[in-house]
């Protein structure tokens, strides 16, 4: 066993009795306040009664909106006004409601469910699904089927429905095998990080093939660092890089405000980045043990992470995706 490896192993063990830094679930407070009254939603017909204010708007697809992420991107289309499909693998819903608000069933391992979804009337599509980690604590992850497979039925769908744009929320450390952070998260969500990589690869060339560019469709891969249950702390505290080099902590709803706000971002058009908090920025192979520590024990760690060049900052959401270069296939 490599160094590298046992190392990761370690922090596997020492993450144990600690809510994980990249797992940790932070629901909105609008979910919090009626979770209790609503219970789950029943999956509804694809039919949109909408407010007067959302008149002539298509909707956005929210895959995955049962998880803390895609719970925290509906919550911030509602807080701008904008229709969306809430769509969970069973077709239960647990989020805030809303007239802006269509529950659906959206299984991304069902083709089917997908087609339904899918369709010229969508605005973008948010791919906020991942596979679960109790599954792959019983031995039957399903990392593969959700993170790869269903990202790559997704992407030709919206490449043929002609949806204008996907984002996928990925992870970051993911282009990074023999990191400390990809061996942690491959081993603790069963082969998660792999599944994850071989989908966004995967979903670029689609995107770069022939006749495809032509048609004015694209995709936007968000890699988060450590995920964490505080407070948002807005646009002016995040960086964003490109290399998969640097990585730190930051909130499911920054998040989520990145992959809503990149929607209409031009500069955010066919690229691929990390994002985080500037003041807990690491070097890729420092971040485990510094989210762990942090998460442990409560302390917020010191930035060591050199500068490479492509971090941006920026204290508006436009701003902030100015710079960003554009992936190459």
């Amino acid at each position: 066993m490599s160094a590298r490896v046992a190392r990761a192993l370690r922090l596997l063990i020492a993450l144990a009795s600690a809510v994980p830094c990249t797992t940790a679930l932070r629901l909105p407070s609008s979910v919090l306040s009626r979770r209790t009254a609503i219970g789950t939603g029943t999956a509804a017909t694809l039919s949109y009664n909408l407010p007067a204010s959302a008149a002539g708007k298509q909707p956005v697809v929210v895959l995955g909106a049962n998880g803390g992420t895609g719970l925290e991107c509906v919550s911030y289309l509602v807080a701008q006004g904008r229709p969306c499909v809430a769509a969970t693998r069973t077709g239960d819903y647990v989020g805030p409601t809303s007239p802006l608000v269509t529950v659906a069933k959206g299984d991304v391992t069902s083709s089917a469910d997908l087609k339904a979804l899918i369709t010229p009337q969508t605005s973008a599509v948010i791919y906020a699904a991942s596979a679960s980690r109790k599954d792959s604590a019983k031995k039957t992850s399903n990392a593969k089927a959700v993170d790869r497979d269903g990202l790559v039925e997704v992407a030709k769908l919206c490449i043929e429905q002609k949806v204008k744009r996907l984002v996928v929320v990925s992870s970051g450390g993911v282009s990074k095998p023999s990191s400390a952070v990809y061996i942690f998260l491959n081993v603790a969500a069963g082969g998660i990080m792999d599944a994850k990589i071989s989908g966004e690869d995967t979903l670029r060339k689609m995107y770069a093939a022939e006749g495809v560019p032509e048609t004015g469709v694209g995709y936007t891969v968000v890699r988060p660092g450590g995920l964490t249950k505080d407070a948002c702390q807005g646009v002016g505290a995040v960086e964003l890089n490109q290399g998969d080099t640097k990585s730190g902590r930051i909130n499911r709803c920054d998040v989520a405000a990145i992959c809503i706000e990149s929607l209409s971002s031009a500069a955010a058009f066919d690229t691929t980045f990390e994002c985080y908090y500037s003041d807990t920025a690491k070097g890729l192979d420092d971040v485990m043990a510094s989210n762990a520590k942090a998460v442990s024990l409560g302390e917020k760690t010191q930035v060591t992470a050199t500068a490479t060049g492509r971090e941006r900052r920026g204290d508006t959401w436009p701003k902030l995706f100015e710079g960003l270069e554009r992936d190459v296939v």
